[in-house]
């Protein structure tokens, strides 16, 4: 299967281009001399008009032949039609760049069917919200519905992830629905840099709402504390407080900060299924939880001995920073640099946004006679070569702990207009690949990212991966790897069309076609360069998947 996918990729994406030339040339008049799928001995061959199709034996994309493309076809079939080298300038560059052209177009028609086929999206209602953020701040609250951002009218939480981003330091004017209320609000996103483990980074707006709920799944590190003497323990699902909903950890913060008055807890606990380890039975249970108070100047400290669930450490990787620092599966992250801390999203972008730097982390460990030992980590994290599952290798930031991620599902909304939808998404989504591969074209010849370079090895093995993943992940990847082929052909080198395209305005300005020593001294250079790039292509796939 891996060498039929691998086929497919590459048989797929040439004879798009290929077929741009065909369709470009045919709608100009100039004549095809032959469209072939394929190379080699004809399995299928037949003429339609003046134009030769066959299907050859071997399945490596195919090609087209143009009537005046060279020196031979011009001077030996100049009577069997139009030929190219004699059509005015502006109709050569057409069909020269109308192969990169369909490669370009072919990602926007994957992409349209690929949006096509959703249904929903996440609605701009907001699923949480982080303690102590501006929409905290601003009274921003669960379940409400964002209606309008500064005077606009958004439907899904993608609208609201864009006015955010592009307002910081901007006061923006929310309307929204709270329960049948039209309520008005007003917030400030805060400019924050978002890194990934690999080195990417993005600047955007944040307010701290998520769209997805932190569901109130609870922690107890103490088993002497409120929480343990209830009978909780850490995975608890709580879903009510005295009879009243718990729909995310937000309401569970609300419910236990209110008074240290005796509370009936409603939870849910998992029981490992024998033989399938990642299911669970949940069973419904009570608790009776009486929360300590204590004072804390001046006013009333509530303690209930519930932690978020996804603060603890669920995995520590052997020999990784974390580890050397001492963390251990069971610690609790409680600080970073001596700042509270309830999320691990806010704990691993505090730790990405200085990658040398030493932190300090706070963290409970619990004792077995009960209580909690206080503790403090210092952790340096580092870069490691690691392989994705791509087999790419690649250097990624380090810190090698943990937790069990535990988020809910927020709500969708049907697509108003999916056609119309599917098309703009689809084409700006053609829009930013076209970016990003064109950045990182001129990083490799900027001599960066050379080792990103691959060559057939890699190649196959991208399409083998994709191809197991389902039709999905390999249309994607057809889609990628189409704009990769059109942006290289537009390269001004002999052979691919882009020195077509230099040829062609060198002809213009000189007013006479090149002779044949030129145009095989072109060749030369073409080919050359063409080598020289596979063969620095080959040398990286040697490097990272030959290499001991």
């Amino acid at each position: 299967m891996s060498l039929l996918y691998f086929l497919l990729l590459l048989g797929a994406l040439v004879a798009v281009h290929e077929f741009g030339h065909f369709v470009a040339a045919k709608l100009l008049g100039v004549r095809v001399l032959r469209f072939s799928l394929g190379f080699g001995r004809p399995l299928v061959r037949f003429v339609a008009g003046d134009t030769e199709y066959r299907v050859g034996i071997v399945p490596l994309g195919g090609y087209v032949r143009i009537l005046g493309e060279d020196a031979a076809t011009s001077a030996t079939r100049r009577d069997q039609g139009p030929a190219l080298n004699a059509r005015p300038l502006w109709q050569r560059l057409v069909i020269v760049f109308a192969g990169p052209a369909a490669n370009l177009v072919f990602p926007v028609l994957i992409y349209f069917v690929f949006f096509a086929g959703q249904q929903s999206l996440p609605a701009a209602v907001v699923g949480d919200v982080i303690a102590d953020s501006p929409a905290d701040r601003a009274g921003l609250e669960p379940g409400d519905r964002i209606a309008r951002i500064d005077g606009h009218t958004v439907r899904y939480w993608e609208d609201v992830e864009a006015h955010i981003a592009d307002g910081v330091g901007r006061e923006l004017h929310l309307r929204i629905d709270r329960s049948g209320r039209s309520l008005e609000r007003y917030l400030v996103p805060l400019e924050r840099t978002v890194r990934t483990r690999e080195g990417l980074e993005r600047t955007a707006g944040w307010v701290g709402v998520s769209q997805a709920p932190f569901r109130p799944r609870i922690g107890v590190i103490d088993r002497r504390s409120p929480a343990g003497r209830a009978g909780l323990r850490t995975g608890d699902v709580v879903f009510s407080v005295d009879g009243n909903e718990v729909a995310n950890w937000t309401d569970l913060r609300q419910l236990l900060s209110r008074g240290a008055g005796r509370r009936a807890v409603a939870y849910l606990r998992g029981t490992p299924v024998p033989g399938l380890p990642s299911l669970e039975l949940l069973s419904p249970r009570v608790a009776d939880l009486v929360p300590e108070a204590s004072p804390d100047g001046g006013r009333q400290r509530v303690d209930t001995g519930i932690a978020p669930a996804e603060m603890f450490v669920r995995r520590v990787e052997a020999g990784s920073p974390a580890a050397e620092a001492g963390l251990r599966p069971g610690d609790l992250i409680t600080a970073i640099d001596g700042r509270p801390i309830q999320h691990w999203i806010l704990l691993d972008q505090a730790l990405q946004s200085d990658p040398a730097r030493t932190w300090t982390l706070s963290y409970l460990r619990a004792l077995p006679e009960g209580g909690a030992d206080r503790r403090r980590a210092l952790v340096t994290q580092d870069r490691r070569v690691v392989d994705d599952e791509y087999g790419n290798r690649g250097r990624r930031l380090a810190f090698g702990a943990s937790n069990a991620a535990d988020r809910g599902v927020g709500e969708l909304v049907d697509i108003d207009g999916r056609v119309s939808y599917a098309l703009a998404k689809a084409i700006e989504r053609t829009s930013e690949t076209v970016v990003e591969m064109t950045t990182g074209f001129w990083s490799v010849l900027r001599g960066e990212s050379i080792e990103s370079v691959g060559g057939p090895i890699t190649m196959y093995r991208v399409a083998s991966v994709s191809g197991a993943k389902g039709w999905d992940a390999f249309l994607l990847l057809l889609a990628l790897v189409s704009v990769n082929l059109g942006l290289i052909n537009l390269l001004p080198i002999p052979m691919l069309d882009g020195g077509q395209v230099v040829v062609f305005a060198v002809e213009g300005v000189s007013r006479r076609p090149l002779s044949a020593r030129a145009r095989a001294r072109i060749t030369s250079v073409g080919l050359a360069a063409v080598l020289l790039m596979t063969a620095f292509a080959v040398r990286n796939d040697v490097l990272r998947y030959l290499s001991p």
